[in-house]
């Protein structure tokens, strides 16, 4: 199976690896938590994610990080889903409003457990949420936040685990066979199916996602 995948996404591998080091060593949009943040609450409403999500949230960054104006957790969990700024970047409700929840829950986690950071607050979560148990999580029962969402935060914060939407889905069964009959068996299997090609979880899903929308270069999410 490693050569299988070694074939099919030969030409993306040196993208996904950076994704996947970027993951583990807590680095995605350069540690900025409320960027992670973002860019999940947008992917959730099935944007491009390349062509329409990295733009937009490069954007919040120039705009709001740099400037000082939203710059962390706190900032972000007290405005409301009709900020104009934050329409500004993407006028749609929904999305903000399960950005802005889930910030509240992490300056929770960050002030109950004493973390030095944003992300440390972000990882502590990731860390000991259950993908099995997601529907009771205080992030999980956010309206806007369904499973996929959940892993992909995880993801996006150093567990190596599984977002289980319909390109990885597609792609493995496919290419490998992995079927599940439901998105919380596919998780397990795509753990077992990780441990038997030698890649992690998440560089497989890098390598798929990248594929599928023909990225090659690793500075997708170059920020200055």
């Amino acid at each position: 199976m490693e050569k299988r995948v070694e074939e099919i996404y030969g030409d993306v591998l040196e993208a996904a690896r950076e994704g996947e080091e970027r993951c583990f060593k807590g680095e995605r949009w350069k540690g900025h938590a409320i960027l992670i943040i973002v860019d999940a609450a947008l992917d959730s409403i099935g944007l491009n994610y390349f062509q329409i999500v990295v733009p937009r949230v490069r954007r919040f960054y120039q705009d709001y990080v740099q400037t000082g104006q939203i710059a962390t957790l706190e900032d972000l969990s007290k405005l409301t889903a009709e900020d104009s700024r934050l329409r500004g970047i993407m006028n749609n409700g929904r999305c903000w409003k399960a950005a802005t929840n889930i910030c509240k829950e992490l300056v929770k986690i960050k002030e109950r457990n004493h973390l030095g950071s944003d992300f440390a607050a972000l990882r502590f979560w990731a860390e000991r949420a259950n993908h099995e148990g997601w529907r009771d999580d205080p992030i999980g029962k956010i309206p806007g936040v369904g499973l996929i969402t959940f892993q992909y935060l995880r993801m996006q914060a150093g567990v190596d685990t599984t977002m289980p939407d319909k390109i990885v889905k597609r792609e493995v069964e496919r290419n490998f066979g992995v079927k599940a009959k439901s998105d919380l068996e596919f998780i397990e299997k795509m753990g077992e199916f990780s441990r038997e090609t030698g890649y992690s979880q998440t560089i497989l899903c890098w390598a798929i996602w990248l594929k599928e929308s023909d990225m090659k270069r690793p500075d997708w999410e170059h920020i200055d």
